[in-house]
């Protein structure tokens, strides 16, 4: 039922230009604004801006990908607008891949129609949760605490907590979304702009060292050392059984 009303809306939509004089135009005269990167869950903002000028401007954008499982809108978006700026935002879906994000805009004066194409890609990964600890060391309520973060001393992001309560600790998680970054060993600093706000310590600055990337495992000396047991094993007993059929064997005693 809701693709049957979706499509009868985009046949309608499209009726309006089906006697008018229509020119297409893939260069210049639009202008995108909007992350290249985001994390999977997330919702994100594009700002649509037609340089030329028209009566009347209609924008469509339809998101495409492999899964779109927990992204939204998932049908086409249509927007008027007089002014020739439009705002879109959009859900990234759960699994993390490259989605292609078309945007269509009608420039419309009169029976005459310019239209205007752009695809824009978005490339959504997996965030990497960064979990710290802050309390509130005042006798009142604390508004727009904002915490900044650094990765082995360059700025990575910031985060801004609405409230924290008197005298209470609140966990705060940051979807920090890795760009170049190598895997191993790193080292996280994250300062709160607000006084009177602090981490576990004490301290309006916190350290750690953190590890991106997949951790290496060791089991190999386990098994290696279980095989190695096993050969030393196998050897001693073939060592003990080469002895034993070396040995010469003894003289009978036969009785006179």
């Amino acid at each position: 039922m809701r693709t049957g009303a979706v499509l009868i809306g985009m046949l309608l939509f499209l009726s309006i230009f089906a006697f008018a004089d229509v020119h297409a135009d893939s260069i210049g005269g639009v202008h995108i604004e909007g992350p290249s990167v985001a994390a999977t869950e997330t919702t994100v903002k594009y700002h649509v801006h037609v340089d030329a000028q028209f009566d009347e401007y209609k924008c469509a954008m339809l998101v495409g990908g492999q899964n779109l499982t927990g992204g939204e809108p998932l049908n086409q978006v249509i927007k008027s607008s007089k002014t020739g700026d439009f705002e879109f935002e959009f859900k990234t879906p759960k699994i993390a891949q490259k989605l292609y994000i078309n945007f269509k805009i009608y420039g419309i004066t009169g029976k005459h129609i310019k239209i205007f194409q752009r695809t824009m890609t978005l490339d959504v990964v997996k965030p990497f949760p960064i979990k710290v600890e802050i309390m509130n060391v005042h006798s009142y309520p604390v508004y727009n605490v904002e915490l900044r973060f650094y990765l082995d001393g360059i700025y990575i992001g910031n985060t801004t907590v609405s409230k924290v309560d008197a005298h209470s600790n609140k966990t705060v998680v940051y979807r920090w979304i890795p760009e170049n970054v190598e895997n191993g060993k790193h080292s996280l600093k994250v300062e709160i702009e607000n006084p009177g706000i602090t981490f576990g310590n004490g301290q309006s600055m916190y350290t750690r060292q953190i590890y991106y990337g997949t951790q290496p495992t060791y089991n190999y000396i386990f098994y290696l050392s279980i095989g190695l047991l096993i050969v030393l094993a196998i050897l001693v007993t073939l060592m003990l059984l080469g002895r034993k059929s070396a040995r010469a064997p003894t003289a009978p005693k036969w009785k006179k």
